[in-house]
């Protein structure tokens, strides 16, 4: 069994603390959903909080347990660990955000309130960071160097 490095398990317990996120999140959603007196939007952003905890988490163990596959390198592994580390907290705290203050953080505009645009500019980074996670990812899966043993 091959040992798996110190960047793969630092993504790795940065992906179980995003889980519980999303699990406590749940409880959020569900304790909304019990109550007549919360918003649709409400109950909406609780659940989003949760899926992008399980979303986010999941997906952080996935690659997290593909590392010796993807070996990034240098630069490459910075990006690939710090770049899932900030995905996955930064999806998870716009979305609890969302669900604590009833903000949805569309794209700006001149009717969103100061909630939306914390919402929308915490999930920003989140969403640079994967992107270039993926394109990293794909470059050193194409570089065919093989793993280090």
């Amino acid at each position: 069994m091959t040992a798996f490095n110190k960047p793969a398990r630092q993504i790795a317990f940065h992906a179980v603390i995003v889980l519980i996120l999303g699990m406590v999140s749940g409880l959020f959603w569900g304790t909304m959903m019990a109550d007549v007196s919360s918003s649709a939007s409400q109950q909406a952003a609780w659940r989003l909080a949760h899926i992008e905890g399980f979303a986010n988490g999941v997906l952080m163990l996935v690659f997290a347990l593909a590392y010796p596959l993807i070996n990034p390198q240098g630069w490459a592994e910075k990006i690939v660990r710090y770049g899932l580390i900030v995905t996955g907290y930064s999806n998870i705290s716009a979305s609890m955000y969302g669900g604590l203050f009833d903000a949805r953080g569309l794209l700006p505009s001149a009717s969103s309130s100061a909630h939306d645009l914390v919402v929308y500019y915490t999930f920003l980074p989140g969403v640079v960071a994967i992107t270039l996670v993926l394109v990293t990812v794909a470059l050193c899966l194409r570089s065919g160097k093989a793993p280090l043993e």
